[in-house]
């Protein structure tokens, strides 16, 4: 059901029609994830798995007024074994400013809510936390190179998410684009005495309207 709701992102965006005021970017990533647990789960052991993660960008043009991403990811593993499988999960909220946007860098900067969820101990946490986005494009090749972090917490509880990558955009000047991207994500969260670490790499496709 969690990576059906990846999909549902990208296909839902495809049928919302496009408008001169806002720009709207739909992406899903395939990701090869290397699980770890500690605090209280140390010592289960599980297996890599290949999850899903998906996001849906609203920017815009109004002075003032941030702009709107929804981010969620898959974090669900499996035990060597095979007996056991831990749902887990991570969604943000994230409202940000564009703070520079040219053609050779972009840099944005924002506030993101976070919520974790994960079946092992029902473990649940909401964080406010900061959002930085930076892209580097070489011009005239629609390559760019991505990166993305939230991370920071108001609680005793905390999470990272980091992203590295490159990016391809075909047809880059057009009103609807398809780009290609691949890179390094981290991500790890602290709730209580349960910590949770996935990192891997992934490879996935953005739509542009």
């Amino acid at each position: 059901m969690k990576k059906q709701i990846c999909t549902t992102i990208l296909a839902g965006a495809i049928c919302m029609p496009a408008t001169a005021m806002v720009d709207v970017y739909a992406g899903i990533d395939y990701r090869t994830t290397d699980t770890s647990l500690s605090g209280s789960a140390q010592g289960t052991d599980l297996k890599d798995t290949n999850n899903l993660s998906g996001y849906l960008t609203f920017e815009h043009f109004i002075p003032l007024v941030p702009n709107a991403k929804l981010k969620y990811s898959d974090l669900s593993s499996e035990t060597e074994a095979g007996s056991t499988e831990i749902d887990s999960s991570a969604t943000n909220a994230i409202l940000y400013y564009q703070l520079f946007d040219n053609s050779l860098f972009e840099f944005d900067l924002g506030l993101a809510y976070t919520y974790l969820d994960s079946d092992f101990q029902n473990m649940s946490s909401d964080l406010g936390q900061a959002y930085a986005a930076a892209k580097f494009f070489v011009p005239a090749t629609g390559i760019n190179a991505f990166a993305e972090l939230i991370g920071g917490s108001l609680s005793s509880d905390k999470t990272n998410d980091v992203e590295l990558g490159l990016a391809y955009t075909f047809n880059p000047d057009s009103l609807m684009n398809v780009a290609v991207r691949a890179g390094y994500r981290f991500q790890d969260a602290t709730v209580n005495d349960f910590k949770q670490e996935n990192k891997g790499l992934f490879a996935g496709m953005e739509v542009h309207f």
